[in-house]
């Protein structure tokens, strides 16, 4: 991947105050995007969604010309039922 990974002020804020604890970092996150188990598309939002099934994380990102946004991250422990119930209403595709 040669775009650089830049992350919105609400996943820095996300990092410290809640995921971080996880053991959920920036360079996690960076890892999920170059090698996600899964990656999906946000076709309400015009995103992508890059999904690491082992650590419960889904990375919701932009890209842009040079670079790879990313918007926010979700950690669940039910991030199956959370990416089926998107996918059954066609949002993640």
């Amino acid at each position: 991947m040669n775009r650089m990974v830049v992350f919105t002020d609400h996943v820095k804020d996300k990092l410290l105050r809640e995921i971080g604890k996880l053991g959920i970092t920036e360079h996690v996150i960076t890892e999920i995007l170059r090698t996600p188990d899964e990656l999906l598309y946000d076709a309400l939002r015009n995103r992508f969604v890059a999904v690491d099934w082992t650590r419960n994380v889904a990375v919701i990102y932009e890209k842009t010309d040079d670079d790879l946004l990313v918007i926010t991250v979700i950690y669940s422990s039910e991030l199956k039922d959370v990416v089926n119930r998107r996918r059954r209403t066609g949002t993640w595709i």
